[in-house]
């Protein structure tokens, strides 16, 4: 992790992130460590987190290595609906919102640039209560609500049932929880949180119930370019070592293990990759794969402080 870190540096300069997530970064031994290099070297490090062990102690601790983002997943304010979605744990919902709260304090004492983004994935057992979610961090400008797709198939038991098609997407519950969100920001009920992109949910493909991984929407580019960036700007890498552009198209472009960043990027397989992807017509919803507008990124942080 460290070696990769310093080569993500030396491809990359200044100017990008480093993100760690998949498992639990917080009992993971050398996150200390990592925090302690990405500061020595300038380089813009977060993580996301179950929120469980942000107790103050550890907040005080990883806050004082100047953290570019904090994101913590979070389904529901609602505990049965949250615990049932995550996994059971006594008063986990109490705990991961007061963790919360140890980084919003923490943040404000030490005058910390820290981003708090709570992460909620869109499923049938808590889209209903998503405008309380939105609601319950509308009293903090620096937090950031991000929803996400829910990516599977149609038989799990999360995908939303009775929404197989974009048009019925709008009828019913989720209708009903996408004006309550709308109205919200436009009387100012959610300052600090980012929750929808467009004017109206027919007005925003972001709010059409997101497919599973093989149902997902073509785009009809008409034969046009895309011109899909993500072979520019970012790298995956899994467990394994294996390092990808983007998962949907199932073939990684290199290993950690056998290769450095460097190599890998520049090398015969990612060019080929990269090539192709311009042609992309996989209408992906994950906001880890969908650029943010520069615009979008310097009015978020200048309200945030």
């Amino acid at each position: 992790m460290l070696r990769i870190i310093r080569e993500a540096k030396q491809l990359s300069g200044r100017g990008f992130n480093v993100s760690l997530s998949g498992g639990e970064p917080t009992i993971y031994k050398p996150l200390y460590e990592i925090l302690e290099l990405t500061q020595q070297l300038g380089v813009n490090f977060g993580f996301t987190t179950n929120g469980l062990s942000l107790t103050k102690r550890n907040v005080e601790r990883i806050l004082s290595y100047d953290p570019f983002n904090i994101n913590v997943s979070l389904e529901s304010v609602d505990p049965k609906i949250n615990e049932d979605l995550r996994r059971p744990m006594p008063d986990g919902t109490r705990r991961i919102l007061d963790g919360i709260e140890n980084v919003l304090a923490e943040k404000k004492r030490i005058g910390a640039r820290v981003s708090i983004i709570v992460k909620a994935t869109i499923m049938e057992q808590n889209y209903r209560t998503l405008p309380d979610l939105v609601r319950y961090f509308g009293k903090h400008s620096e937090v950031q609500v991000n929803f996400q797709p829910f990516v599977g198939v149609k038989n799990n038991p999360h995908w939303g049932q009775g929404f197989e098609s974009p048009e019925s997407c709008f009828s019913g519950n989720l209708r009903f929880a996408a004006r309550e969100l709308l109205g919200n920001r436009q009387r100012g009920a959610v300052r600090g949180v980012r929750a929808l992109r467009g004017k109206s949910p027919r007005q925003d493909t972001r709010w059409r119930w997101p497919f599973g991984r093989e149902q997902y929407a073509r785009l009809d580019l008409g034969g046009e370019k895309r011109n899909c960036d993500i072979g520019l700007r970012s790298m995956f890498i899994f467990p394994n070592g294996d390092v990808y552009f983007c998962d949907f198209l199932g073939r990684p472009i290199g290993s950690v293990y056998q290769q450095s960043l460097s190599d890998i990027y520049y090398g015969k397989t990612a060019n080929g990759q990269r090539a192709g992807m311009v042609y992309c017509d996989i209408d992906c919803q994950q906001t880890c794969k969908r650029p943010t507008p520069l615009l979008v990124k310097a009015r978020t942080f200048l309200r945030m402080g």
